[in-house]
């Protein structure tokens, strides 16, 4: 008799492992909800108003450049902002 209950087999519901299976990707799939969740009521806002556009602005433009960078030659057309290195004869 003491064999016969040894080789009955549960359901799987009734085992730990299924469970625990199931319950990995599941916590995963709720944690991505809560992720979306979050990134969706709280934007980060891109758009600023003129005012402060111009406070950055100006506050980019005091930064001293970098010494890397080359100063535009009048002479020789270069302008490096506009991608001008003077090299060209101006046809295409």
């Amino acid at each position: 008799m003491v064999e016969n209950l040894s080789n009955q087999q549960r359901p799987w519901y009734k085992e730990p492992w299924p469970w625990v299976a199931i319950a990995i990707p599941g916590a995963a799939v709720i944690m991505g909800f809560i992720t979306l969740y979050l990134a969706l009521s709280n934007p980060d806002y891109l758009v600023v108003e003129d005012e402060q556009y111009q406070v950055i602005e100006s506050e980019l433009r005091a930064q001293p450049q970098a010494a890397s960078s080359p100063e535009p030659d009048p002479d020789l057309g270069n302008d490096p902002e506009n991608g001008n290195r003077g090299d060209d004869d101006g046809e295409h």
